[in-house]
């Protein structure tokens, strides 16, 4: 009496229909917290910005505006690269600026002022920075 062993057809189909619905759910939720990580990082970079520039503010009695990361680092001493973003920032005559993260692939932005005020526009709409 020989008794095979092994799984049925039946049976590998079930656990393949199995894995590929609890996938189907995983992956969306995935994505989202993807997202939410890279803003989460570009509002970090923001605050070493605003940080970077209240110091600046505090020796020259001036804002700085600046087009790009290579001038925020070199001006400011603030690492601020991510692929996720881009970084710049725009002075009002001194007394005020504006940092923001713009998503490379959407164009939604992220801004913070001196005050420490956010704003997003865009894709990054409707997400709430962590405290």
């Amino acid at each position: 009496m020989s008794k095979k062993k092994g799984f049925t057809l039946t049976e590998i189909l079930i656990t393949i229909l199995v894995l590929a619905v609890l996938a189907g759910i995983a992956l969306p939720g995935f994505s989202n917290a993807k997202k939410k990580a890279a803003a989460n990082q570009a509002i970090a970079y923001l605050r070493t910005i605003r940080t970077a520039e209240k110091m600046y503010y505090a020796r020259w009695k001036t804002y700085q505006a600046f087009a790009n990361y290579t001038d925020i680092k070199t001006d400011l001493s603030a690492e601020v690269k991510t692929a996720d973003y881009t970084f710049d920032v725009t002075s009002t005559s001194g007394t005020a600026f504006t940092a923001t993260a713009t998503k490379t692939s959407t164009g939604g932005t992220i801004t913070l002022d001196q005050d420490g005020i956010f704003d997003a526009t865009g894709s990054e709409v409707g997400y709430a920075p962590a405290s």
